[in-house]
């Protein structure tokens, strides 16, 4: 492919600072692909280890590389292709990481540090706000340094704990503040509270000065009643005020006075018009509100001061987390990074001449921070620099891109080098309608105006494969309005669907295929809504992108059946995976399983869940008939219970999945199917990663999958999201850098910014807060037309341009200044970033566009469309000022064919005709669906955004038939719907196998451990016990358990004959805490049966012994030559209390330990007995068959003292001789056969 003009020259400029615009479609992966060549083949490089390139994926990154790889071996550079995979070709964190890991001994770093995931960081910051703030229903704790006072008067005015989406509290703002203070290098010291307010008495006085004034002028308007009304109650409230003011300031608070204002009647232009007053009247108003939005901002200025403490203590407990588990999240990378540069001159000059070359991609999408340490080492002048973005497609702002920035060094690198701006205009992607709809736009004054960059047609139309069809035009724009009461907006949503659906149907019978069309949305909440359209006109679809891979049901049902086999106890879990299309048991099947009978009494009675499934194998083994999907239900649980702690949660998971027979049933059910099984496997995939990490055992892995699902801002994981004839359904987010032949927009989001009670703005490294609201604020506030009310409207600046806006954030004098400038500075940051997402998502169509656009009427807008980015799509076709009339209008717009604008004005008739039943279905519900937490609107992002539809990951299972209206049956709206999936069928799955015939264990035969792995801890009695173990169920109690168990095994294998066992050391144990991810609570617990086990007697009898073997293990056989089967296990502590013989003649003795943590003190001796015996003989019979003529087997309940010896932990005591040895083997061999394997 031959080179333009524009690209000729970037690759051609290597020794002098370059920024390259490029467009849409303008091929600048080839161009940075071909730069890096030229420079090595020219000799300017003389190793690829000389070149920098910072992308903004690692997808990306590994894109270059790849081109660069086939490039240098086709020129016969085969040596430095070699190379490419270690050159520094990464993302901006992958290179910090490998500073840091480079110079770690020398800033104090462990060389060994992950890089915490998002789960991860969110655990540990939910850990650090509740050290800090006290769990949800604890007492609150005193943070350290902040009086209690101080907090009193805090939690008086805001709540601790979010009491729903949309209010503030102590925990998110704080949240909020640790998070936007951890991108920065200074961390909490960037951030800048407002200037102190005006006292209170002086504000009152500057209120009554100007209320003389209005006073005086209203006086001298023609007496009437409204007149009258006004003059009356401004003089009342003068005299209250007055009589304040003469009490002096003691005493006198921001409350008092806000009461006090609250009595003056806002001048309006209700009356005198034509007079001084009525002239007047408007900035008599504003006056009135400036004054009373400073004292608002004093009302909590206090407040805000110990919310800054307050997450200082959390932002400091938060960075001992991650020190001690030896992790650094994202922003640490950046931050620890930039201040080895800053701090660390050496480290510094090793990096400024390390680098001939640097390149960074999508440079629109960067911030300060990252351009200041880029630039540190591109050489004098940043001369090696080349930079390449498009200020046009900067979408990234929620997440700190500045395009500011990236506007600045444009005119920094053109007075360094005239020359080094280049655009690159060609499109070679785009037909020129899409591209002149583009420019009629975009090139608006409101919009990019003189800043924007037209896109010029490059395509040869002779070589498109695949042209657009139909003869009518490319461009279509349908607008959806309704009034302003009648018609919701889930109704809306769904007329506005079908009617793009309907369009995508005609392209199809145009000739189309489905896999040519895109559906980009802003945010994924009406993703379903869209489906259900799309599959009504028969096409068919899939969800491909957005950030909804944890709302999708199968993923849910994945994250269940984790926890039902890690935890078979945890029946809400279990009833979820059995009831589920994994096995689609029928209430009889449930019934059945659930349901023994009472020998003694011949009555029925009910047992759990995994105890029914042995009785099931037994019935199917002695041929009784049983449905065929019980009886694989069965097998395959069973299978798992064998397996479990000795094979991987995730293989277990995929076996489960793949032999039921689900998987293939998925892949069979066409796109949709197969997107579904996607997830499936996507699932897995985070369960392997998490078991990949260690440190948990199998609910560990269950609850971490739980909680990275929860979080997980990822486009689902559709097997065929690469190819396949289907519509596609993603955000713009998830399209960026993708392209469509014909491509549908909607549901972009309003450009006006959520209001919230703490604003943040962050500008050059420094992050500036304002705090309003509270819980007097709000009783201050409840009628409307008060002062206080109207005042939270005071903004002064309206009039300000960026920059000059920008200066008032950091040098407004007063705090509501500041806190109007920050919110007019974040609104219209939102509103172009809006903008921004309209062009890249036009911008991905190749052929044609259908825009659909939905508005709400009203007086003064009869389309609704003019306060969003769609106003600027209907003042570029139908003329500024103006709207869409009803009905169908074309328009010329540049292009070879007219724009086809359909404008309906909908009614509640015409929705119930249009929709049927299903109007209403999804109710209000989904209205507003883009959710506040404390006021902060969530964003969409493809693969770290967050979405905004505001739904979170449904707490149940989310599965069931689809309900109307596509949501599951029980689930919650926003749930992603998809087709049901025909019940297990047993041809259609494998038959089951034992995947270890012949082999069992005591935990597989156990009568009370329900077939799953004992994980020496006491059963929880029953699923609400279990349950309240946490989403880490079973491990929730053995991360305690097993790092006792460890302890207990260290000690002894330290030990020596004649010695006692000795408690491992302190740093050990904090060592194996940290690595358990142990609670303050479970540490305690753990010192507490650390001491209780070493000041035993039994450990004392241990230390006497002649040898001690630690978690032994043993493989024995049980039965006669014909039905032989082995016994397998782990016995703790096995000890030689006397020397050993043969089978044939035993001699000696041994100790069998135990240990056993949790448990409850009100369990009788008897019950205590019963519970421990077939593993005590399990244990007996596998150390008899070692030649022993006695065995005694103790239990050690070590969180439990005995109840006539405090400090002693309770036993359970079994003795056995070699005597009983043949009787226990066929015991052990009837409980096998039982189990109905042989």
């Amino acid at each position: 492919m031959a080179l333009t003009i524009g690209q000729e020259k970037c690759v051609n400029t290597l020794d002098k600072p370059l920024a390259v615009s490029a467009g849409a479609g303008s091929g600048k992966t080839f161009t940075l692909t071909r730069r890096i060549v030229h420079a090595l083949e020219s000799g300017y490089l003389t190793d690829i280890d000389q070149v920098l390139a910072i992308t903004f994926t690692s997808k990306a990154a590994g894109e270059i590389k790849s081109r660069v790889k086939g490039a240098l071996r086709a020129g016969g550079m085969t040596e430095q292709a070699l190379k490419t995979d270690e050159a520094w070709i990464s993302t901006i964190h992958g290179m910090c990481s490998r500073i840091l890991r480079a110079h770690a001994l020398e800033l104090g770093l462990d060389p060994a540090f992950k890089v915490a995931d998002e789960a991860t960081v969110r655990t540990l910051l939910d850990a650090s706000l509740e050290e800090v703030l006290g769990g949800r229903d604890d007492l609150v704790t005193v943070a350290e340094g902040v009086s209690s006072q101080r907090l009193d008067a805090l939690f008086a005015s805001f709540d601790v704990h979010p009491a729903g989406p949309r209010t503030a509290s102590v925990e998110g703002m704080v949240r909020q503040l640790v998070e936007a203070a951890s991108a920065h290098p200074d961390g909490m010291a960037s951030v800048v509270a407002p200037p102190e307010a005006p006292s209170p008495v002086k504000l009152l006085a500057q209120l009554v000065d100007v209320a003389d004034t209005a006073y005086a002028l209203a006086d001298g308007v023609k007496p009437g009643s409204t007149r009258d009304k006004f003059l009356a109650a401004t003089q009342d409230a003068l005299e209250g005020a007055r009589e304040l003011i003469g009490r002096g300031s003691d005493g006198l608070t921001y409350r008092r006075v806000l009461s006090a204002m609250n009595g003056f009647p806002v001048p309006g232009r209700n009356f005198g018009k034509n007079t001084p007053y009525g002239e007047q009247a408007a900035e008599l108003a504003e006056q009135y509100c400036a004054i009373a939005a400073q004292a608002r901002c004093g009302l909590v200025q206090e407040q805000l001061a110990t919310l800054i403490d307050v997450a200082k203590s959390v932002a400091d407990a938060f960075a001992r987390r991650k020190r001690e588990a030896g992790l650094l999240d994202n922003n640490d990378l950046l931050s620890f990074a930039s201040r080895a540069f800053r701090d660390h001159p050496a480290i510094q000059a090793a990096y400024a001449d390390r680098f001939k070359l640097v390149m960074v991609d999508e440079f629109q999408d960067t911030d300060q921070l990252q351009v200041d340490m880029i630039k540190r080492m591109a050489g004098e002048g940043f001369s090696r620099m080349c930079t390449v973005g498009d200020a046009q497609q900067s979408i990234y702002r929620f997440r700190g891109a500045d395009v500011s920035v990236y506007r600045r060094h444009l005119e920094d690198v053109r007075r360094r080098n005239p020359e080094g701006i280049i655009e690159l205009p060609d499109n070679f992607r785009s037909h020129g309608d899409v591209l002149a709809l583009c420019d009629r736009i975009f090139e608006q004054p409101q919009v990019f105006g003189a800043e924007f960059m037209s896109l010029a047609p490059g395509r040869e139309e002779s070589k498109v494969k695949r042209p657009f069809l139909p003869d009518g035009p490319r461009v279509q724009v349908q607008v959806t309005v309704t009034p302003s009461r009648g018609v919701s907006s889930a109704d809306a949503a769904a007329v506005a669907a079908r009617r793009v659906a309907k369009s995508f149907s005609e392209f199809a019978a145009a000739g189309h295929r489905p896999g040519d069309m895109v559906v980009l949305l802003g945010g994924m909440g009406r993703a379903n809504v869209y489906a259900e359209a799309l599959r009504a006109e028969g096409l068919p679809c899939v969800v491909a992108g957005g950030s909804i891979f944890n709302r999708a049901p199968e993923v849910a049902l994945m994250v269940r059946l984790a926890q039902a086999v890690a935890n078979p106890k945890w029946t809400t879990a279990l009833f979820e995976v059995l009831s589920s299309e994994l096995f689609a048991l029928s209430a009889d099947d449930l019934l059945e399983l659930s349901t023994g009978m009472d020998e003694e009494r011949g009555i029925p009675r009910r047992r759990a869940f995994d105890q029914g499934f042995r009785h099931i194998e037994r019935k199917v083994a002695s041929g009784c008939a049983v449905s065929p999907a019980l009886a694989a239900c069965a097998s395959l649980m069973r299978r798992a219970s064998e397996q479990v702690g000795n094979v991987a949660l995730a293989d277990i998971m995929q076996g489960i999945v793949a032999d039921s027979g689900w998987l293939a049933r998925l892949e069979a059910a066409g796109p949709e199917g197969l997107a579904r099984a996607g997830n499936v496997y996507k699932a897995i995939r985070m369960a392997r990663d998490i078991e990949a990490a260690g440190g948990v055992g199998p609910a560990g892995v269950a609850e971490e999958l739980a909680l990275c699902v929860e979080l997980a801002k990822e486009a689902p994981g559709a097997l065929s999201a690469e190819g396949g004839d289907f519509v596609r359904i993603m955000t713009v987010h998830a399209s960026k850098g993708l392209e469509f032949p014909i491509v549908a927009v909607a549901e972009l989001r309003d450009d006006a910014a959520r209001s919230q009670a703490l604003e943040c703005c962050s500008i050059e490294g420094r992050t500036y807060v304002s705090l309003d609201g509270g819980h007097v604020l709000e009783r201050l506030k409840e009628k409307t037309s008060s002062l206080v009310a109207k005042s939270g409207s005071y903004q002064p600046f309206c009039e300000f341009d960026d920059e000059e806006l920008v200066a008032m954030v950091s040098r407004s004098q007063l705090p509501a200044d500041r806190r109007a400038a920050i919110k007019l500075h974040e609104e219209r940051g939102e509103a172009a970033e809006s903008r921004r997402l309209l062009y890249v998502a036009l911008t991905r169509a190749k052929e044609a566009l259908v825009v659909s656009m939905r508005g709400k009427s009203s007086k003064v807008d009869a389309t609704g469309l003019s306060k969003s980015c769609w106003g600027d799509v209907q003042s570029a076709l139908a003329g500024e000022c103006c709207a869409f009339e009803p009905g169908v209008s074309m328009f010329d717009f540049g292009g070879q064919r007219p724009a086809r604008v359909e404008c309906v004005h909908l009614t509640p008739a015409d929705v119930e005709e249009l929709l049927g039943g299903a109007a209403g279905v999804a109710g209000d519900a989904a209205d507003g669906v883009e959710l506040q937490v404390d006021g902060r609107p969530g964003v969409d992002e493809a693969a770290a955004g967050v979405s905004p539809d505001g739904f979170a990951a449904d707490g149940g299972s989310g599965i069931g038939e689809a309900a109307p209206g596509g949501c599951p049956a029980g689930g919650k709206p926003g749930m992603i719907a998809l087709p049901v999936v025909r019940p297990y069928e047993p041809e259609r799955g494998k038959p089951y196998e034992g995947a270890r015939a012949g082999m069992f264990s005591y935990s597989s035969i156990a009568e009370d451990g329900g077939g799953f792995a004992d994980f020496s801890v006491e059963d929880a009695a029953d699923d609400a016990v279990s349950a309240s173990l946490g989403a880490r169920d079973a491990d929730a109690a053995t991360s305690l358990g097993t790092a006792f168990h460890r302890l207990a095994q260290l000690a002894a294998l330290a030990w020596q004959p004649g010695c006692a066992l000795e408690r491992p050391d302190v740093a050990r144990q904090r060592a194996l805490e940290r690595s358990c991810g142990l609670s303050a609570e479970q540490r305690d617990r753990l010192d507490a049966a650390l001491e209780r086990w070493f000041a035993s007697d039994i450990a004392a009898r241990v230390g006497v012994c002649e040898s001690v073997s630690a978690e032994a293990p043993f493989l024995v056989r049980v039965g006669g030559p014909r039905d032989a089967a082995y016994l397998e296990g782990e016995i703790d502590l096995l000890t030689c209390v006397a020397p050993a013989g043969t089978r044939e003649q035993p001699a000696g003795s041994a100790l069998v330990v135990d240990y056993k943590t949790g448990g409850s003190p009100a369990e009788t001796a008897e019950q205590l007995h019963e519970k421990h015996l077939l593993q005590a003989t399990c244990y007996a019979y596998a150390v008899l068959m070692e030649g022993y003529a006695q065995v005694e087997c103790v239990f050690v309940r070590v969180e439990q003292d005995r109840a006539d010896a405090s400090g002693q932990p309770q036993t359970v005591s079994y003795r056995f001789d070699a005597a009983d040895a043949e009787e226990m083997g066929r015991a052990l061999a009837r409980a096998y056969h039982g189990h109905g394997q042989l």
